[in-house]
């Protein structure tokens, strides 16, 4: 937006570090003994992409399926003709060994304090 260039922006966003997660699970430790996969769930809360960028004077949208995708990749291409920047989160399946683990350490600052603030 800063710069004025028109570009489409497509998250696919599976809500975990996939990636690290395969390579966690391929060494077959204790992460993926226990399903616990410290650090690779990014939900909880949920990251709003779409939010995000219109936080940053970007517009998007959400698209859960095929139609969804190719609607929203067509209104982005005609944002981009106004010479604007465009964002589409695609929400995408997790797979592989610790697919469906949502666990993250539960960490709460306010339940550490030792005196009232």
């Amino acid at each position: 937006v800063r710069y004025g260039i028109p570009v489409l922006t497509v998250v696919w966003n599976n809500m975990n570090y996939q990636t690290v997660r395969f390579a966690y699970d391929a060494y077959k430790g204790k992460m993926a003994a226990s399903g616990h996969y410290a650090g690779m769930y990014l939900g909880d809360p949920d990251i709003d992409f779409v939010k995000l960028a219109e936080s940053q004077g970007v517009k998007g949208e959400k698209a859960a399926n095929a139609a969804q995708l190719e609607a929203a990749l067509k209104r982005g291409a005609n944002v981009l003709r106004d010479g604007k920047p465009y964002l589409v989160e695609v929400a995408t399946a997790r797979y592989g060994g610790g697919a469906e683990s949502t666990w993250h350490e539960s960490f709460n600052l306010a339940g550490k304090r030792k005196k009232a603030v």
